[in-house]
């Protein structure tokens, strides 16, 4: 498809051919919200008249300033739509830097979520520009003026579009730029992007002023692929078991944070290897141990055994010398074996309790 092909003709061929199919969606207070691509068209193209009807002119600047997800995709493909310049600025730029952007350009209209978002465009002269809150409720009221204008003007913004072809700001978003004046970035697909279908799923990470969310926001809308896009990484796990993505793309910050997950998740798994093999040693070490003291425990047993045996053979021996050398009659020599006897009995029964109480290997 041409390279610089408007993004309302894109958004009609998905809308016709991919209607029912999903083509964003977010976590929102908790829950999971989503537009098809049926519903993302209607939405922007009401959208886009709603500007227009408005006083926003083609080439005129919007600035954007909304959440990341469904709503800063919206606004921002209506005022391509529109023939103006959706412009995006990065919270961390200084005011009187904005300041001297927005003295540089046209700026029709100005959109906010709350009025906090505003403190940014404290040091711009915004002396022609309107200021449009963006709440559910007044971005339906815009979306219902554009309606009423496209019934009136059916051609309305097939002719912005066919008008804006080619244009020097046609088809590009402001995007401040680091160590340069210039603002105008034409988004162009490459790489990896550029190979996305339809029926892929790309989860996303990052804000909308990152450059590389806004080529995959291209992307997305040049393949008619399900775009399911989360501003940090914090949201990345919720997100994965919930749209099962093929594509995971992620910004600098993203890519930051999972470089350090999977180097703490390396460093884990290295300290449990090592306790795992400290504790092989020990347990070895603990055997070899208990070898040695069951070995020489066995070995003192058995000695004393053997001593006792020969004492108690020594004791019988010299009580039947003694009974025959003072010539004893029957009875004395009866006792003289009974005493034998018993001591013989007394020693195995000694002998076998020290074997008892011995460990067993």
């Amino acid at each position: 498809m041409p390279v610089d092909e408007p993004p309302l003709v894109r958004l009609e061929r998905h809308a016709r051919n991919r209607a029912l199919e999903v083509a964003v969606t977010e976590q929102r207070a908790g829950a999971w919200a989503s537009l098809t691509w049926n519903e993302l068209y209607r939405r922007v193209i009401d959208g886009a008249a709603g500007m227009i009807e408005a006083g926003v002119n083609p080439g005129q600047v919007v600035v954007i300033r909304v959440p990341t997800g469904i709503r800063q995709l919206e606004l921002e493909l209506a005022t391509r739509v529109a023939g103006a310049v959706p412009l995006l600025l990065p919270d961390e730029l200084d005011p009187a830097e904005v300041g001297r952007l927005l003295d540089e350009v046209q700026v029709r209209l100005v959109v906010v979520d709350e009025e906090s978002r505003l403190a940014l465009l404290r040091r711009a002269a915004l002396a022609d520009a309107q200021l449009f809150e963006c709440d559910d409720r007044s971005w339906e009221r815009l979306r219902a003026m554009g309606l009423e204008r496209r019934k009136r003007q059916p051609d309305l913004l097939a002719w912005v579009a066919q008008a804006r072809t080619g244009a020097a700001s046609g088809a590009v978003i402001g995007l401040p730029r680091e160590k340069s004046q210039a603002w105008l970035f034409r988004p162009e697909c490459s790489g990896t992007l550029s190979d996305l279908v339809a029926d892929d799923v790309v989860l996303m990470t990052g804000a909308a002023t990152d450059r590389f969310t806004t080529v995959a926001r291209e992307a997305h809308l040049t393949s008619g692929c399900t775009l399911a896009w989360v501003e940090s990484p914090a949201g990345l796990e919720v997100a994965l078991a919930h749209v099962a993505p093929s594509h995971v793309l992620l910004d600098h910050a993203g890519a930051r944070v999972l470089e350090a997950a999977a180097t703490a998740r390396t460093a884990a798994s290295e300290n449990s290897e090592s306790l795992r093999h400290n504790a092989g040693e020990a347990l070895a070490s603990a055997r070899d141990n208990a070898g040695e003291v069951l070995s020489k425990a066995r070995e003192t047993a058995s000695h004393a055994l053997s001593s006792a045996k020969e004492s108690a053979s020594d004791t019988a021996a010299a009580a039947r010398d003694a009974a025959a050398s003072a010539d004893l009659g029957g009875k004395a020599s009866k006792l003289a074996d009974e005493l034998v006897a018993l001591v013989s009995t007394r020693v195995e029964a000694l002998g076998d309790a020290i074997k008892a109480r011995l460990p067993k290997s």
